[in-house]
């Protein structure tokens, strides 16, 4: 799938310079084909969970992940740029952790290209971004996510609405923590912002930057739908792999 994303980038974004993720010479802000080639090598053998869009090794004809299957999230469809691991986990991390806010201009490139891809004959009303307490804002000194969705916003004109969802709860690290614990963690952390009020019945696009187990975007859709929100779609800049049912541990985010 990231190959065809990578092909359709390129018609939709030209080639430019000064990749900011390897540094080879070209146009700034802009990914290279190498590094777009080396994200595409992660997705080799995997396969997108026509639900959650988490990467998975199904056989041919396994399309929904069992996790989906067991509890399938309220959401319409979610899907990725790439797998959340090796140089694509070291890039979020760079972005997420580094200050380098600069890089959400190619990332939400990607994640337009992909939108374009996926859902080209439905219209959105809006971009909502997953939102971060005040207190982890005020630290990080930006929502990564609400970055992506402002380019997000703008390449495909879609209005933005940064405050549909607000956080009230501050929650710990969900680093370690497992599924079920991560679902538990999330329970009350959002609530409808005022933006909501203006969603009723429309069709939105959530943004976040990476979709493990799902919790915090299945927590976000649940109030969206208690605000009267219509269809909700989801985009991340990466999406984690699910596990064999029988060793599902948790993993370092």
């Amino acid at each position: 799938m990231l190959s065809a994303i990578t092909g359709l980038k390129a018609l939709i974004f030209p080639e430019s310079k000064g990749c900011p993720l390897c540094g080879r010479q070209g146009a700034p802000y802009q990914i290279c084909r190498f590094c777009l080639q080396m994200w595409a090598d992660l997705a080799e053998g995997l396969v997108p969970c026509t639900k959650c869009g988490r990467f998975h090794s199904g056989q041919k004809g396994e399309m929904i992940c069992w996790e989906c299957q067991e509890d399938e999230p309220q959401y319409i469809m979610s899907r990725a740029v790439a797998p959340f691991e090796g140089l694509v986990r070291e890039a979020v991390h760079y972005f997420k952790f580094c200050g380098r806010r600069e890089l959400s201009y190619p990332f939400g490139e990607l994640m337009a290209a992909l939108i374009v891809q996926l859902f080209p004959f439905r219209t959105f009303s809006a971009v909502v971004p997953v939102p971060l307490h005040i207190n982890r804002l005020r630290e990080r000194g930006y929502n990564q996510a609400a970055l992506l969705a402002g380019v997000i916003a703008r390449i495909l004109e879609i209005p933005l609405q940064e405050e549909a969802l607000l956080r009230i709860k501050e929650t710990p690290s969900q680093t370690f923590l497992s599924r079920q614990e991560r679902e538990a963690n999330m329970k009350k952390a959002f609530i409808p912002g005022k933006d909501a009020l203006l969603l009723k019945g429309k069709r939105v696009l959530l943004v976040d930057d990476v979709y493990t187990t799902g919790a915090t975007v299945k927590e976000c859709c649940q109030v969206l739908a208690s605000a009267g929100v219509g269809e909700v779609y989801v985009v991340a800049l990466a999406a984690g792999i699910v596990k064999d049912k029988k060793d599902n541990k948790p993993k370092e985010v």
